[in-house]
């Protein structure tokens, strides 16, 4: 077998960032995922609570805060959160086209060399 050439190194070299990055992107998203499922139960359980007022942690302490201020707080959050992994998702595709096409390159100038 013959030793790799420069250019084939190169794009493998690409393949494996390519692949870190899309790695990195599927555990950004998760997180964001994770961060939506729990702000989705906390709006929950605040369209079920009936006081006026609610605590909500704040690094670590609880704050008492009015309970329509803490509900608009969390479905903003939420909004902003959709946003990001709806951008997540788009880069998370974008790069697992990448990988194809760098892949398919790569298995041609292999098959070809």
């Amino acid at each position: 077998m013959e030793p790799l050439t420069p250019q084939i190194r190169e794009k493998l070299e690409k393949l494996e960032s390519l692949q870190s990055a899309l790695d990195s992107t599927i555990l950004q998203k998760q997180r964001i995922e994770e961060e939506l499922s729990e702000a989705e139960r906390a709006i929950e359980a605040l369209k079920e609570h009936t006081s006026d007022e609610v605590y909500q942690f704040l690094g670590k302490i609880l704050i008492k805060k009015e309970r329509e201020k803490a509900l608009l707080e969390l479905q903003e959050r939420l909004e902003l959160l959709k946003l990001r992994s709806s951008a997540l998702e788009k880069q998370e595709e974008k790069i697992k086209e990448k990988i194809q096409e760098l892949g398919e390159d790569v298995r041609g100038s292999l098959k070809g060399q």
